[in-house]
């Protein structure tokens, strides 16, 4: 049996913010969700690693550190979903040189999830295998190639299947994105869905040293927004044990506002729409798969 519900998406609070912070009315996006177990069980998917990185544009790291995922990706067969997130130290706009502010609030909560490390840092799939203080960040790029063997070691398979696709609808000017979540294994583990959009081929300022500034640098991968709130979006709450075939479908409309101060420099031609499925537990909060898909 199918469960079909429409209810508005969690962000409505943070539209409702934003709202009062710019003195105009935001567009309410109403999302949908259903459930159901398929008699068809598919084969498990490759595992893929989410990656999210802590980057700066004043941060004269940042690029090589950059350069680096951008190999390990190539190495490990394009399967890993890069995340840059601009925020905190070394993030902020250079006065008089930067066209954008690359930096987000929501970002800012990435930071409090993840950890804050110097930069360049990263996480790889939410896993427990940050350097102290931090439990997942993974300062110097020189430790990432490691801690992606590491993944692979911990997290060989994933239990659920996950597709993503976005279609923009010209009737409402929206993008209409879609997330189905398959079982292919039985799993009581508690989960939580997240949907991240990102930017590549975003040409500005980026320092090098202390006066070398060179305005034609290419930044990818710089996360924009988050779909789901930040902590995640659960799911299936009320299923304690989800079976083989069990599928989730969770629908969502996200809209660009164009004279939104940051979003007016946004091109969907170049964004992704990248979603991920990770446990929901107080002390383990792992990827268990991440899938990426073109937002136009």
């Amino acid at each position: 049996m199918k469960k079909k519900f429409i209810y508005l998406a969690a962000g409505v609070m943070l539209f409702a913010a934003s709202c009062k912070e710019q003195g105009k009315l935001q567009p309410i996006t109403l999302a949908e969700e259903e459930s159901y177990v398929s008699d068809t069980i598919e084969v498990p998917q490759t595992k893929r690693i989410l990656v999210e990185e802590l980057s700066g544009v004043q941060c004269v790291n940042c690029p090589e550190g950059a350069e680096i995922l951008e190999q390990l990706n190539v190495q490990n067969s394009g399967n890993l979903s890069i995340i840059t997130i601009h925020s905190g130290y070394l993030a902020s706009p250079i006065a008089g040189k930067s066209i954008q502010d690359l930096t987000t609030e929501k970002g800012k909560d990435l930071r409090g999830i993840i950890g804050d490390g110097g930069k360049p840092a990263a996480a790889f799939d939410r896993l427990p295998i940050g350097a102290s203080p931090y439990k997942y960040l993974l300062e110097g790029a020189n430790k990432w190639a490691n801690a992606i063997a590491q993944s692979k070691t911990m997290t060989p398979s994933t239990p659920v299947n996950l597709y993503v696709s976005s279609k923009f609808n010209s009737e409402k000017n929206t993008y209409d994105i879609e997330v189905t979540v398959k079982y292919t294994k039985a799993v009581s583990d508690k989960h939580a869905l997240h949907i991240f959009l990102t930017e590549s081929d975003i040409v500005d300022v980026q320092m090098f040293g202390s006066t070398d500034y060179r305005n034609d640098y290419v930044f990818n991968h710089v996360f924009r927004d988050a779909v789901t709130p930040i902590s995640g979006r659960p799911f299936l709450t009320e299923t304690a044990q989800k079976v083989p075939g069990q599928v989730y479908v969770y629908r969502a409309s996200y809209k660009i506002d164009a004279t939104d101060a940051k979003q007016k420099f946004w091109k969907p031609e170049n964004m992704h729409v990248t979603a991920f499925v990770n446990t929901f537990e107080a002390d383990d909060i792992h990827v268990v798969q991440v899938q990426d898909a073109h937002l136009k």
